[in-house]
């Protein structure tokens, strides 16, 4: 008889496995549901987590017969307590003008905790389309009434976060692939690599009330590229809190502390820590623009919008 299955559980655990459980524990293993008491996590604190569960969903499954993204998720919840919040960026940083937002129902693009916080009552999403959050806690109310009309402006999160000194956890992923905070620098710098897009996104809202609304996003000049890893190696020197629990990688920064060294970067050594510019990416992407702007080339994502725009 096929064993009932179990809601929000990704893996169900074997007989055998079940006999190795204990044994795993005691050889070191910690359950997923405790690796934030190994964590640099303290109540009250402002926690944003970038995170790629993937390894640490399996692992656990192994281990302890199954996976519950929203049981990690409580974890923290717990851990920050009453005074705390919980962050998640929940990012669709791939619209473009004229492409659709629902803020209740346009899924975020960035990883398996944020589209399980997105189906949960107690996060609140912040209004703007392509950088919004998913947040609980002390500043839900007050991070989900904010309007910025750029990503990355001075009335944005980022400007809270550097406000509040806000902490950034890395889970399965690091500095070098999520550390969107540098933005925030370069747009408040102005870098010279790159400029303001405006973007025309049809609108609704938390209310169902749809309009088409005016976004900017300081997006790349054409042939500029980023490479964040000399900038995780300026964090690791001075910063970077490091840790492995059950062969997964975990890194803590806080945002405050992060933001001299970027700045220094930008305005000492010309950004050269963050961005390249690349004359090969410059031709490929000054041919891309070409055809479509002749409608000859669309990417995957211009065709699924396509797609649900017909229907």
């Amino acid at each position: 008889m096929k064993p009932p299955e179990k809601k929000s559980q990704i893996f169900l655990i074997t007989e055998n496995e079940l006999k190795q459980k204990y044994k795993c524990m005691e050889k070191g293993y910690i359950p997923y549901q405790k690796i934030v008491d190994k964590l640099d996590v303290n109540e009250g604190e402002i926690l944003i987590i970038a995170s790629n569960i993937t390894k640490m969903a399996f692992l656990s499954g192994r281990k302890e017969g199954s996976f519950d993204s929203n049981l990690l998720i409580d974890s923290f919840q717990k851990k920050l307590g009453k005074a705390g919040t919980l962050i998640f960026p929940a990012y669709n940083h791939n619209l473009k003008s004229g492409h659709k937002f629902d803020i209740k129902n346009t899924a975020p693009v960035t990883g398996a905790l944020a589209l399980a916080a997105f189906k949960r009552p107690d996060f609140k999403r912040t209004r703007n389309p392509l950088h919004s959050f998913l947040v609980s806690g002390k500043y839900a109310d007050k991070l989900s009434k904010m309007n910025n009309k750029s990503s990355f402006g001075k009335d944005s999160p980022f400007a809270f976060f550097l406000e509040k000194n806000a902490k950034m956890l890395f889970i399965s992923t690091n500095v070098t692939a999520a550390f969107t905070f540098t933005h925030f620098v370069e747009e408040k710098e102005k870098v010279h690599y790159r400029k303001y897009q405006k973007l025309s996104i049809k609108y609704t809202d938390e209310k169902n009330q749809f309009s088409v609304k005016e976004f900017l996003f300081y997006k790349k000049k054409t042939g500029w590229d980023l490479d964040f890893n000399p900038l995780e190696e300026l964090f690791r020197k001075s910063i970077l809190n490091e840790k492995m629990i059950n062969g997964l990688k975990f890194q803590s920064l806080n945002l405050a502390e992060t933001y001299n060294i970027i700045l220094k970067d930008i305005r000492e050594n010309k950004a050269k820590s963050i961005a390249y510019f690349c004359l090969k990416l410059f031709v490929k992407d000054t041919v891309k623009q070409v055809l479509k702007n002749l409608k000859i080339f669309r990417t995957t994502f211009d065709k699924i919008q396509n797609a649900a725009n017909i229907l």
